[in-house]
């Protein structure tokens, strides 16, 4: 039995099913238990995500007074507002932005700007 990195086993020529049956249960429960934390796994990057989305349109703005800009949007389904992180980038330009946020229920939110020209998409990570 030649034991891999991160400590998967597998058969070698020859190996019965006394090596062979115990090394299978262990990988599954290795399977079953691994994190991508580097240490019991290959670690996971993020070129490995699929980036979940939303847009918010500049058409969407509503006007809240004294040039303050607000907007409702409804995360993709699965998420929820307090389990996931919330980043903005200007779709025009791709350059970060910092809006403010403001929970509306487990799933939207209202982001806020001060220029309603402006085109955003949020990404969201866990």
């Amino acid at each position: 039995m030649l034991t891999l990195s991160y400590g998967f086993k597998k058969p070698e020529s020859g190996d019965k099913g006394t090596v062979f049956f115990p090394a299978l249960e262990d990988n599954a429960q290795q399977v079953n238990d691994h994190s991508h934390n580097g240490t019991n796994s290959a670690r996971l990057t993020t070129l490995a995500m699929t980036a979940l989305t939303s847009d918010v349109l500049s058409a969407s703005w509503v006007d809240q007074g004294s040039g303050v800009y607000r907007q409702l949007i409804s995360m993709p389904a699965g998420l929820a507002f307090d389990e996931v992180a919330i980043g903005f980038r200007e779709t025009v330009s791709t350059n970060t932005a910092y809006l403010n946020v403001e929970k509306v229920s487990s799933n939207s939110y209202y982001a806020y700007t001060n220029d309603s020209t402006k085109s955003f998409k949020a990404y969201y990570t866990s």
